[in-house]
């Protein structure tokens, strides 16, 4: 590659991240631990890798094993994804390259400055390549074809230190070549038969050139111009056996793109989704090249195609994770990933039988759901070669809100692959049900999910009035909290308001129910008229709130107003009267009594109004008169009554003799 080629010009941004993680990983302990993955993933698909890693680099597959980098270590798993064994002593180790048939890996150590090269039977490091001879040979990446190991190295932060070295690994003493030098960054490299592929990460544009290695050195073939197809940001690439081909993925556009290394051509895109958003962030083949596999950073999924055609033939998605930069390998049966959990711990992700004859799983549920009503999903299994399923046992899960999964009761498909499932949440929240099919000799195995929206029950309340109220005097509401599906609502707090007339809406005491919802509301008004009583029950965490208003006319307290004196009397004599103002409510602490005389005789009708009377709360009183004319004399006392009370009128009659009677 030219020095000054824009294709050696990348950022240290992955590089970056792992420096600064790398302090923080976490030492091994004694023996291999591997822990249930956490419940939001699929747990026969996950193993936990948090013990022995803190970050990871790199996957590759070698003698039926799997083989993760990262920190200081290279963790081994079995071809079902359990863990089996782990080599330590590795510092920094990023980069892994296995040989053909299987019995030695290379391993990249960046802070030893070498390449350790490991028996894949003993896991035991055989050797260990010094490359301290060259300038920032920090090794990250490597590549291995026929004896030839292409390594891509560098120093961090120290622009133009990125290059490529080979390595003859057949050889007691390893024969060292510098191939490329000036390398903006470290540089992820890709090398089959006579074709070595040097890829400059992190860059817009993001380019990458391609060499002939069939002499001594290296021969610049061409580049792939980034600011011709708009390339940024290359996370992955890989290449074909026979070096014809490399595949490669960026942050954007993001697809995975089949390249001719002879002429330099796109052959054919994959993954071209336009609705998507996120970035795709790895890629590799399948031992014999038939099969392209991608990844997905942003929802995590893997999509296998067909190398020739372009058809996706697999695809699959776990939400709940991120899949690492870098980290795909496709064993021919499988895919395995290493996958990031919310909480940054990291497990080898298995994606199993991704070559079998496809199945689908499908599932129906409701939009709308109520808490402790049953609910019901409904879904279908078919075979991608159309025959009937039969009946075949699903394992159901149920995702809550909070994040917890459980186990429900496995269904079973009837012969045509359909199947019911039935629920009864306990929870509202947007609940999540999944549904498994674990797959057989002949078909992979098959996901469907839904969620539901499951809100709270309904509640109500019922208010029943007085049969008769009155100001002043205590009265009784009745009441009942009922809940929509029967349940009993036991002892609830609940908030009573009133609104009187001409008052501030007033928060009274709150009641409380009994255990079958009922209450009561003793109140007394201290007015008559119409006002409104509303009671406001808040809810739970299982029932809606609810609310209900009364409106409510109370009577004003009747009251009387009586009055006695003499039958008879003379013109010129004084009278002297007596009264009382009595109710059965209590009356104000202070009234005032109004008093009128009328008088009727040979002149006419005359109504003249004495001086008042102020009665002091409920008592009698009195006044006097002396009538000068004869006639008879009609006294009338009157209170016009208050807020509470009606107006009283009282009155007595004396027949006076005298001038003009």
């Amino acid at each position: 590659m030219s020095e000054s080629s824009s294709s050696t010009r990348t950022t240290f941004s992955r590089l970056t991240h792992r420096l600064l993680t790398r302090g923080a990983a976490v030492a091994l302990a004694a023996g291999l631990f591997v822990a249930q993955a956490p419940a939001a993933m699929a747990t026969d698909l996950m193993t936990d890798l948090g013990e022995h890693l803190s970050w990871a680099s790199d996957v590759t597959t070698a003698n039926d094993k799997i083989f993760i980098s990262g920190s200081d270590r290279i963790v081994v798993a079995d071809s079902r994804g359990s863990l089996t064994g782990v080599i330590t002593d590795l510092p920094g180790v990023i980069g892994l390259a296995a040989a053909p048939d299987g019995a030695r890996l290379y391993a990249a150590l960046s802070e030893a400055n070498q390449v350790a090269e490991i028996d894949t039977a003993s896991l035991a490091v055989t050797r260990r390549i010094d490359l301290k001879a060259f300038a920032c040979p920090s090794p990250w990446y490597l590549s291995l074809s026929g004896s030839r190991l292409y390594v891509g190295h560098g120093c961090y932060a120290q622009p133009g230190t990125g290059g490529v070295v080979s390595i003859d690994v057949a050889a007691p003493q390893p024969e060292q070549t510098q191939l490329v030098t000036g390398a903006y960054s470290v540089p992820i490299v890709g090398a089959a038969g006579t074709t070595l592929v040097v890829g400059s990460q992190g860059l817009y544009p993001g380019s990458f050139a391609v060499y002939d290695v069939s002499g001594s050195g290296a021969t610049l073939r061409g580049e792939i111009n980034g600011h011709d197809h708009d390339f940024s940001g290359l996370n992955d690439l890989a290449i074909s056996s026979d070096g014809s081909t490399v595949f490669t993925t960026y942050n954007t556009p993001s697809r995975y793109d089949a390249w001719d290394t002879t002429d330099l051509t796109l052959i054919r895109s994959y993954g071209v989704e336009p609705t998507f958003t996120g970035r795709s962030n790895a890629v590799a083949l399948s031992p014999d090249g038939a099969s392209v596999v991608g990844g997905r950073w942003d929802d995590t999924s893997v999509g296998v195609f067909d190398t020739a055609t372009g058809t996706k033939t697999f695809t699959y998605a776990n939400p709940d994770v991120r899949l690492v930069d870098k980290t795909l390998v496709h064993t021919g049966k499988d895919v395995f990933g290493v996958v990031e959990g919310e909480s940054g711990r990291l497990y080898l992700w298995r994606v199993p039988d991704v070559a079998l004859p496809m199945s689908e799983l499908t599932l129906t549920a409701p939009s709308s759901a109520t808490v402790l009503q049953p609910l019901t999903l409904t879904g279908r299994l078919t075979l991608s070669d159309g025959s009937a399923p039969g009946a075949q046992p699903l394992v159901v899960t149920r995702r809550l809100p909070d994040g917890t999964r459980e186990t429900l009761p496995a269904a079973t498909t009837t012969a045509d692959g359909a199947f019911t499932i039935t629920d009864t949440p306990s929870v509202t929240g947007a609940i999540g049900y999944e549904v498994l099919w674990q797959g057989n000799s002949a078909f992979r195995l098959s996901r469907a999910s839904a969620t539901v929206n499951v809100v709270k029950a309904k509640s109500s309340i019922s208010l029943t009035p007085p049969s008769s109220a009155t100001a002043l005097q205590p009265f009784t509401l009745m009441g009942q909290l009922t809940l929509a599906n029967g349940s009993v609502p036991g002892e609830q707090r609940l908030t009573v308001t009133r609104d009187l007339p001409t008052r501030p809406v007033e928060t009274l005491p709150a009641v409380t129910t009994a255990a079958d919802g009922t209450f009561t509301i003793t109140d007394t008004w201290p007015l008559g008229g119409t006002g409104k009583y509303e009671v406001r029950w808040p809810g739970n965490a299982l029932y809606g709130q609810a609310t209900a208003t009364l409106d409510i006319t109370v009577a004003k307290a009747q009251t009387e107003l009586t009055l006695s004196g003499p039958e008879r009397a003379a013109a010129g004599k004084e009278l002297q009267f007596s009264g009382a103002l009595t109710s059965a409510s209590r009356l104000p602490s202070s009234v005032l009594i109004e008093v009128f005389r009328t008088v009727t005789n040979r002149d006419g009708t005359e109504t003249v109004q004495l001086p008042s009377i102020q009665v002091y709360g409920e008592s009698t009183f009195g006044f006097t008169d002396t009538p000068q004319a004869g006639g008879e004399h009609t006294y009338t006392v009157k209170w016009s009554g208050g807020l509470a009370h009606m107006p009283a009128e009282g009155s007595h009659v004396v027949v006076v003799g005298g001038p003009l009677d």
